[in-house]
């Protein structure tokens, strides 16, 4: 028996040393997020999206719905979204961010009349207190949306303030989001390098490149299909883990050509403004820093239009990195001219990692 107890103690400590090192690895990994967002030209990046900020300024600004209002902003950046809102008449906004960015935040808010209505708080919003007499708040803002809508996963952030915080029948902005797939035309990926570089095979970084999910700009004429709908969220009901879900689509190709990849983009929505506001990240819409993402295939689809795409799109948030997001994609294809059943997986990394 005290073996067998001394088997299970052993092995008890090198679970909880697991755990611990998991744990390490998180922090370090968050350390390393907010350091990314303190720098000022990840801010002016962000600043410089047009119609990311225009959408923020139409749901916010002359929308009565703040007047006299508690506000609470998730992941504030510089600002701008809280001055809004103290602009609109809110008597109280709570700017949370992790990073050292909150610096300029209080300076910015100060110097531009605010100072007595914007309060500043420097932390996740899941470690942190409301000032002292706010128990809670009618209105959330959040910029939570990532690349291919759930990168990085602020969402969580954005569901645990509604649910800790949020009054009943209190206002989310923007409170809708729909993620759509599309089939489109690109170019090959150059990926035979890897085969021969001065004589050595290095097939082992051309597997890691093909799966690797690709943030870039798609134009409207590369796209080969209608667009379908793989998932929508209400943020006044979207619970915690909703950025992990497989989804069927089924892509009806529109014209004759090749398909080299599936592309992925997202549509917001603020119901709650004055008038109905909403933004686009799809090829036919203006640009933002969002892009699009973009799954290329093993090998080119030759399609005719009228024949369709189908298959399984799945996604989750990697349990390694809190940058990453994964996808198995399931393609199901008969056509004419080749037909292809198989899956492929694919990694998504934050484009900040490389800065």
């Amino acid at each position: 028996v005290s073996q067998v107890s001394a088997k299970e103690k052993l092995k008890l400590l090198a679970m909880e040393s697991k755990e611990d090192r998991s744990l390490k690895d998180r922090r370090e990994q968050e350390a390393l997020y907010f350091k990314l967002y303190s720098r000022l030209e990840v801010q002016e990046w962000l600043l410089k999206d047009s119609v990311r900020n225009k959408a923020y300024r139409e749901a916010i600004l002359n929308n009565k719905a703040f007047k006299n209002k508690v506000v609470l902003e998730v992941g504030c950046g510089l600002g701008m979204l809280s001055i809004f809102a103290a602009k609109a008449g809110a008597s109280r906004v709570i700017a949370v961010d992790g990073s050292s960015v909150t610096e300029y935040a209080s300076r910015i808010a100060e110097e531009n009349g605010h100072g007595g209505v914007i309060t500043v708080v420097r932390g996740k919003v899941e470690d942190i207190e409301l000032p002292e007499g706010i128990q809670k708040v009618d209105i959330l803002i959040c910029d939570w949306m990532g690349h291919c809508l759930f990168s990085e996963n602020m969402l969580e952030s954005l569901i645990f303030a509604r649910d800790k915080w949020l009054v009943r029948g209190g206002l989310i902005f923007p409170d809708s989001a729909q993620l759509y797939l599309a089939a489109i035309q690109d170019h090959d990926q150059d990926l035979g390098f890897w085969h021969d570089v001065h004589g050595f095979d290095l097939s082992a970084i051309r597997r890691r490149c093909a799966g690797k999910a690709l943030v870039q700009h798609v134009t409207t004429s590369q796209v080969m299909s209608r667009v379908y709908l793989v998932k929508s969220l209400d943020l006044y009901a979207a619970r915690a883990g909703s950025a992990a879900f497989r989804s069927f689509y089924d892509l009806k190709v529109t014209r004759n050509g090749q398909v080299h990849g599936l592309l992925a983009y997202f549509d917001v929505g603020f119901s709650k403004s004055q008038r109905w506001v909403s933004f686009s990240t799809s090829p036919s819409a203006p640009w933002t820093h969002w892009n699009q993402t973009v799954f290329h295939l093993e090998a080119p689809l030759p399609v005719q239009a009228g024949e369709s795409i189908k298959g399984v799109f799945g996604i989750q948030p990697s349990a390694e990195s809190i940058f990453d997001l994964e996808f198995d994609i399931y393609v199901d294809f008969e056509g004419k001219e080749k037909s292809v059943t198989n899956k492929q997986s694919f990694v998504l990394s934050s484009a900040l990692q490389l800065g």
